[in-house]
């Protein structure tokens, strides 16, 4: 009798087990079918309410049609895998394997927490750069909010580099020589060198120029490109510039600007280690509370 019943309550909770798969795999896949729906018809207020960490998105691929290809749940996470389809307005097809990943929240309602494949990140200056100094390790952070995380901790480093990077280029990189003269009408023409004596070629190098009064008084200031194409290492650049009222002005200075995005590219390209981001930590514990 007591073998017979112990198997009953061995057979009914493994039904009872059975049935809630079930109902977990379908619930799962309802809502990964209103998210999916919710992507294609541009509702990103629907898209918060079903994933709340989609604000960490800049960007996601889009959808036109989506199939779901399997149902699995491990260790009480459930991951919903699709292929995605989307034909931008030139007509190209592009398809992507996009998993979303589902799990119970404190009162036992199904959410979805993270996704993988979502959006792109092997372009991005911050990855890249995550990757290189060690604050990204693609073997334990394959998510998107395992990544979005890891990219927090590559952030906070590389604004650090970036201050030295930027004295670098400005030191490295500089106006040799340069002219302007007044022009008809207020206007004022002139011409310049840049040598770049840098190890790094820079794309889309910048140059403002801040036109003064006699005593002083800035009058107005332009700005303009050395180049579109970019500025290779130990190369030197002439360029010419127009600005079309600089008013009464006598004198001028001009100056390179170096942008965020030059910085960063720069830092993604560099050469690194792999052990800058563990150091810079340990030197800085504080800044680790940042992430929380």
């Amino acid at each position: 009798m007591k073998t017979k019943l112990a198997f009953t309550l061995f057979f009914a909770s493994i039904l009872l087990m059975s049935c809630e798969s079930s109902k977990l795999k379908n619930d799962a896949e309802k809502q990964t079918k209103e998210f999916f729906t919710a992507l294609k018809n541009g509702d990103e207020k629907k898209m918060a309410e079903l994933y709340k960490d989609i604000a960490n998105f800049d960007s996601y691929f889009k959808s036109d049609s989506v199939k779901i290809n399997s149902v699995n749940i491990k260790d009480e996470v459930i991951t919903v895998s699709t292929h995605n389809r989307f034909i931008n307005g030139f007509g190209k097809l592009s398809e992507k394997d996009i998993s979303l990943i589902f799990k119970k929240d404190s009162i036992g309602q199904l959410k979805l927490y993270d996704s993988k494949g979502l959006t792109e990140f092997d372009e991005k200056d911050e990855y890249i750069f995550g990757v290189k100094v060690g604050c990204i390790n693609k073997k334990i952070d394959t998510t998107d909010q395992q990544i979005f995380k890891a990219i927090k901790k590559s952030n906070i480093v590389m604004i650090d580099k970036a201050l030295d990077v930027y004295l670098d280029l400005k030191s490295e990189i500089a106006v040799t020589n340069w002219s302007w003269e007044s022009g008809y009408g207020g206007s004022a023409s002139g011409k310049a060198i840049v040598k770049n004596n840098s190890i790094f070629s820079v794309p889309n190098l910048k140059y403002k120029i801040t036109y003064k009064t006699s005593s002083g008084v800035e009058v107005t200031t332009d700005d303009g490109y050395v180049s579109y194409y970019p500025l290779d290492a130990g190369s030197n650049k002439s360029f010419t510039f127009y600005t079309s009222y600089a008013g009464n002005a006598s004198r001028a200075s001009i100056e390179l600007i170096f942008e965020e995005d030059l910085i960063f590219k720069y830092l993604a390209k560099k050469t690194w280690t792999g052990n800058e981001c563990e150091e810079y930590f340990k030197e800085n514990p504080d800044k680790l509370k940042e992430l929380k």
